[in-house]
């Protein structure tokens, strides 16, 4: 047959065929979530389905966590790979080491079905879904105390659990062997079976109405539709380089997580040269694992409307240099390959791409949705295991430890409970309390949004998840836990101010209060205590003196931020009867703010001299190297004074004064601020010793090199 090119198609039965494959997506998640009998998936949504074509390349997906698409299509690869011509119909596979054609990490089980038409392979489905426990040193499968894969879980490679129809009742013994809640289990992985079951026969309908050969045919010409727009879009961006660094925690230890984006014509490139080493921690990770997570977080941004699919993966290429924490080989432990790491990965990759949407102009795709950090870097899980009536184990992982709050946008606050400014759906669902305590020995105390003045700015982050329980009618639990960026803050955007941490607490009966590591191993709770997580935040967006002052009353007669926080965080005197802004005190405390700052500041590293301030009309006119500093014939100004900063190619930052705060473990928040208004530019937190996380070199820039030098009368 010659191949068909989308010319070919009508463009409403092209569209059609689109929605039919996205809703039959949506409808084997939904079988899973309707025959899970876990809370996590049943409930929670921790699941998802992905239809890809018969090479394993993404076609659609459906379900909660978008995350899952491109792992399954790694692990529908490394099945082809594996069993090749003895694939046959009827039969369905499983996998869960990320290290052997698995998923994001040992507990999200992928369960895979070829789908035939003629005797022709034309499609797969893969299904993915959380367990809770799939075996290891602790329930839940997560054990911070493991140094290697080995010690981890049951690692499963690609194998049969039916073949041609019949169940492997080898492989079931065995997994029913190694888990500690095999009924759960079991049931669980049916689920991802029935969801299998009902997209197999949904596209085998389509197929047989169309035929396989316009099946066929008809997917690559959407693949080829979404491919050409990824790339214009792509290709309003401004080419150049775009640098983000940050650092995964480990008690005191840090390990570097660099990302550099490189925008070149219609391609983005992702590059974590200078990773850390790989550890014997349980957070390495995996280059499928670190290109599905960014792939389907930085395409939120700028092709939100366009389906996650196999084009995006052709346009964005995610570079992840072995033996590193982002390509871990083994014996290397991967439990927790999709969090810390990865997670760091792509909020850095994320803010990449927002730096160079920010410069690009109107025209750039994403300027609506430009915001801060992603922060599901800022999550809290932790398992919690119990004995029960009968002798045996139970547990549950605390789903709501993912809620964190997300970073401001450059038009709105950040949401509470949730980790971006934008995405395709929601990802995670919170379990209704009443449901969770009649499952689990376990009362609720107390469950709200976090309050606080973190994540400030003209726009406030949202406040992640605080919550309070403690053991009910059992004697105790025992616990694991899973928590990030407990000393190292979420940087703001464009002057915003760094998000909030996340702590665990242990309150004992005796009225003392007890910090948990965010990696604690084998926590005892008894039935007299009680245990809080506060979940941390993503960052501001714009200086935080600029936030309306009725909007900064709004948070304080909330209860968000108190009245001390209202006036020494956004300069704003509130009236303590009727908490309304001061219009004559604010401004004044405001402008003695600004100058406060530049009186404490140290003196910029590169002052920028022999150039005067611009001046309108010239100022607000020239090309954008970050949010508020533009250059104009080779010299970087800020735009809201004109006061000069640096001439190309240097870094703009260097002729910024600069208010450095310390805090525990090493962290520094650097505020780089306009030399004449005080103003916040970029607020920058690094560890101690560092250079800026923070860089755009946009190609002008570079270029600007080789531009005519102005006269000082071009300047003002």
């Amino acid at each position: 047959m010659n191949r068909k090119s989308d010319a070919d198609f009508d463009a409403i039965a092209l569209e059609v065929f689109r929605s039919r494959l996205q809703a039959v997506a949506e409808e084997g998640a939904v079988t899973i979530e309707r025959t899970a009998c876990s809370p996590t998936i049943a409930e929670s949504r921790d699941c998802s389905c992905s239809v890809l074509d018969a090479a394993g390349d993404l076609i659609a997906g459906g379900g909660a966590v978008a995350h899952h698409f491109g792992a399954c299509s790694h692990a529908v690869r490394c099945t082809l790979a594996l069993h090749g011509t003895t694939i046959s119909p009827g039969d369905v596979f499983i996998a869960n080491d990320p290290h052997n054609g698995g998923g994001l990490h040992y507990m999200d089980v992928v369960v895979q079905r070829p789908i035939f038409r003629d005797g022709v392979l034309i499609a797969w489905v893969a299904n993915s879904g959380h367990m809770i426990d799939v075996g290891g040193m602790t329930f839940g499968s997560w054990s911070p105390a493991a140094t290697e894969c080995f010690q981890e879980a049951l690692r499963l490679p690609p194998v049969r659990l039916f073949r041609q129809g019949a169940e492997e009742q080898d492989i079931w013994a065995i997994l029913r062997n190694n888990v500690r809640v095999p009924s759960l289990v079991e049931m669980d992985i049916r689920s991802l079976v029935a969801g299998c079951q009902v997209v197999h026969d949904k596209l085998s309908a389509m197929a047989e109405a169309i035929g396989a050969e316009v099946f066929t045919a008809s997917v690559r010409s959407l693949r080829d539709i979404v491919s050409r727009e990824l790339r214009r879009r792509i290709a309003l961006l401004e080419n150049g380089v775009y640098r983000l660094a940050t650092w995964t925690e480990w008690g005191d230890e840090r390990y570097r997580v660099p990302c550099a984006l490189t925008v070149l014509d219609e391609k983005l490139v992702f590059d974590f040269e200078g990773a850390a080493p790989q550890c014997k921690h349980f957070f390495n990770s995996k280059p499928h694992v670190i290109q599905s997570i960014v792939t389907s977080d930085v395409t939120d941004v700028f092709t939100h409307d366009l389906p996650l699919s196999a084009a995006m993966f052709d346009a964005i290429e995610v570079r992840c240099p072995p033996g590193t924490v982002v390509n871990a080989e083994p014996p290397a432990p991967t439990a927790s390959a999709h969090f810390d790491v990865a997670l760091n990965a792509s909020m850095a990759a994320h803010q990449c791409l927002m730096m160079a949407v920010a410069i690009s102009g109107a025209q750039a795709p994403g300027q609506h949705l430009l915001s801060g950090p992603v922060a599901p870097s800022c999550m809290g899980l932790h398992t919690w295991a119990y004995n029960t009536a009968t002798g045996g184990q139970d547990g549950w992982l605390m789903i709501e430890g993912a809620m964190a709050g997300g970073s401001a946008g450059h038009d709105r606050d950040g949401y509470d409970l949730f980790s971006f400014m934008v995405a395709r759906k929601a990802i995670i669902e919170s379990v209704d309390i009443e449901s969770f305590e009649s499952r689990y020995p376990a009362l609720v105390l107390g469950k709200r949004p976090r309050a606080g003045a973190e994540g400030a700015g003209r726009y406030r982050a949202g406040a992640g998840c605080q919550m309070r329980y403690r053991p009910h009618k059992t004697a105790s639990w025992t616990g694991v836990m899973l928590g990030m960026r407990e000393r190292l803050p979420l940087p703001g955007f464009a002057g915003g101010l760094p998000g909030a941490n996340t702590r665990f607490a242990l309150h004992r009966a005796n009225g003392q209060m007890e910090a948990v590591s965010g990696h604690a191993d084998a926590l005892t709770i008894r039935d007299d205590e009680w245990f809080e997580f506060r979940l941390g935040c993503g960052g501001g967006f714009g200086d935080p003196l600029e936030r309306e002052a009725d909007a900064v009353a709004r948070d304080v007669r909330q209860s968000r931020i108190s009245i001390a926080e209202a006036a020494s965080v956004y300069g704003v005197v509130l009236d303590e009867s009727e908490f309304l802004p001061d219009p004559e005190a604010t401004p004044t405390c405001r402008k003695r703010m600004l100058n406060e700052r530049l009186t404490r500041a140290q003196a910029a590293t590169k002052p920028l001299t022999g150039h005067e301030p611009l001046v309108p009309p010239k100022r607000g006119q020239g090309r954008l190297l970050y949010p508020g500093v533009e250059h104009h014939a080779g010299i970087a100004y800020a735009v809201t004074s004109g006061a000069p900063l640096a001439v190309a190619p240097g870094a703009w930052t260097d002729g910024c004064p600069r208010l450095e705060e310390q805090r525990e473990g090493g962290v520094v928040v650097c505020q780089y601020l306009d030399p004449i208004t005080g103003t916040i530019l970029i607020a920058d937190v690094r560890l101690e010793g560092e250079p800026c996380t923070i860089e755009a070199r946009p190609q002008h820039w570079i270029d600007s090199v080789n531009e005519p030098a102005s006269s000082e009368a071009a300047y003002g």
